[in-house]
């Protein structure tokens, strides 16, 4: 091995290490979670992009460095997931643009690629946040700038990318207040730190291991949570121009997919491949096939939103994408919790992504989701601010349609934006009015504590009933009830008329009639009770 000089196997064999350490420790990553909400994904939305990688080159016959680099690249950009896997994705996306047309790379070329990773990261984000992943990058890229010169090794290259990179997750608490107060690092910065030092012990002659204890699915991207009752999902087909047709194997695609998809059928002639099958998350299928090659054609459908058209009194148009009639407009939720699903698609949801909390969906979901639909514009709610930088991300990848993101944060704002979105009205008309809804809207997320913390002044204890008000914690409680009670006055103005209970699959109706019937004994308002089933959360309540 040369020391001074990293090629396109070595490369992969680092990566691999990197998947690997970051996957024995992914748990710990999501443990910290700095809001004592059971939702920690940081370290799954991390594992998924970065698996998605190494699943694209891990039999990709190349010994130039460029052709491993734009396949990780790819992968990422179309497999990441929340917002800490679409920035890591723009870091390796950085490292790409400046290794991309090398066949090696030295330690001023990796240089130089840190610090274009760096300018990545931070111009994914609109508003940069210090004390997270994008301190990380930068204070390594940093001390690399000043430190390496030509005559450094490989070695030495990454043991500094690794000193540097623990020195600043160490200092993330001084940096961001809300981790000094829960008494963590940034997770983020842990996760890539895991990479990097995977990256670290492979050059040194010591590549990590996946420990089988530690083990979750064979490949992370096939995990979609099958349900053995769901009659219908998204039928998926699409055509792949295989790259090395002679060692194409259908026995073993047709192994790793059947478990998760119905109705398979695989077909190669002439080195193109074509796949039918029914799954609940497209892109993930996509993330899989497509380090085969390259896609001619995608189409993705959604059965049971066209099963339910003629169930409800609203149609819901997911048109497939051969109609020559495109519709203005479109629109595309992510959502959970089969109430809510129900009642986006009663509003005329064109396209649902089953995710959300702990559940992100990927770049790529977001994409096939968007290519799903015929129309002009396509608008795309997150409902989640772990879903936000994804959904951008789609957008700029999905040229042939104008497609606008409406950051939503939560579930509520996303179905209040759905009341006032008319698919025969322009683009323009329609974002003004789904943005001037969510800006009138204010939203309490009432959970369970999943651990003790103190955040803003307010103290938790474990189990207690927690009030939420776009990501600020509120007041703590013994029962959910209680906590409603004391935090509701403070969303409420001479201006508001109505009050939304969502109440979830951890709350009961009797529940929600209790606390709807204190807010009609105590506010002259429209009380509306609705079974939303999501994850997570007790209750969801909208006051508008």
């Amino acid at each position: 091995m040369n020391d001074k000089i990293l090629n396109a196997q070595m490369f992969k064999w680092a990566l691999e290490s990197g998947v690997n350490n970051l996957a024995n420790n992914v748990e710990k990553i999501n443990s910290l979670n700095v809001f004592p909400v059971p939702d920690g994904d940081t370290g799954s939305n991390m594992l998924a992009t970065i698996n998605s990688a190494y699943e694209a080159v891990k039999n990709l016959n190349s010994n130039t460095l460029s052709d491993i680099i734009k396949a990780t690249s790819k992968a990422m950009l179309f497999g990441a997931r929340g917002n800490s896997g679409v920035i890591l994705s723009q870091i390796f996306r950085g490292l790409g643009e400046i290794l991309e047309n090398k066949k090696e790379a030295n330690v001023l070329d990796l240089v130089k690629a840190f610090e274009n990773a760096q300018n990545k990261a931070y111009q994914s984000v609109l508003k940069p946040v210090e004390g997270t992943i994008l301190t990380f990058i930068r204070e390594v890229s940093q001390t690399l700038k000043s430190t390496i010169v030509e005559t450094n090794t490989i070695q030495e290259f990454f043991r500094i990318v690794v000193e540097q990179g623990r020195k600043t997750t160490d200092n993330s608490p001084n940096l961001l207040k809300i981790l000094k107060e829960s008494g963590v690092t940034d997770s983020g910065s842990e996760g890539i730190l895991l990479i990097f030092e995977g990256f670290n012990s492979f050059v040194n002659g010591k590549a990590i291991q996946r420990l089988k204890n530690e083990e979750k699915e064979r490949d992370l991207i096939f995990d979609l949570e099958h349900n053995d009752e769901e009659e219908f999902g998204y039928c998926t087909e699409c055509i792949v121009d295989l790259k090395n047709p002679t060692k194409f194997n259908k026995n073993k695609i047709i192994h790793d997919l059947e478990k998760n998809v119905k109705s398979i059928v695989i077909v190669e002639q002439e080195g193109f491949l074509k796949i039918h099958g029914h799954t609940l998350k497209p892109g993930l299928i996509l993330n899989y096939l497509q380090k085969y090659g390259e896609f001619v054609k995608i189409k993705s459908e959604n059965m049971t939103l066209q099963s339910n058209q003629n169930s409800t009194s609203t149609t819901n148009n997911n048109t497939a994408l051969e109609n020559s009639n495109p519709s203005l407009s479109a629109l595309v939720s992510c959502n959970n919790g089969q109430g809510i699903i129900s009642i986006m698609k009663q509003n005329g949801t064109d396209f649902i992504i089953e995710g959300g909390q702990t559940d992100n969906p990927s770049t790529q979901d977001i994409v096939a989701a968007i290519n799903s639909v015929n129309a002009k514009s396509v608008f795309v709610l997150p409902n989640n601010s772990n879903i936000i930088l994804a959904a951008q991300q789609a957008a700029k990848i999905v040229t042939d349609k104008k497609v606008i993101v409406i950051p939503t944060k939560n579930q509520v704002q996303g179905l209040e934006a759905s009341l006032n979105f008319n698919k025969d009205t322009k683009w323009e008309d329609n974002k003004e009015l789904m943005e001037e809804a969510v800006q009138s809207l204010r939203v309490l997320e009432i959970f369970q504590a999943s651990k003790d913390a103190k955040i803003n002044n307010v103290k938790v204890k474990k189990d207690q009933f927690v009030a939420m008000e776009n990501n600020k914690l509120l007041k703590a409680k013994a029962t959910a009830y209680d906590v409603v009670i004391d935090t509701i006055e403070s969303l409420i103005t001479q201006d508001s008329e109505m009050i939304y209970i969502y109440y979830g699959d951890l709350a009961t109706e009797a529940e929600a009639l209790e606390i709807q019937e204190y807010l009609e004994q105590n506010y002259d308002l429209e009380i509306v009770v609705k079974n939303g089933q999501q994850k997570i959360f007790n209750f969801l309540i909208g006051v508008v």
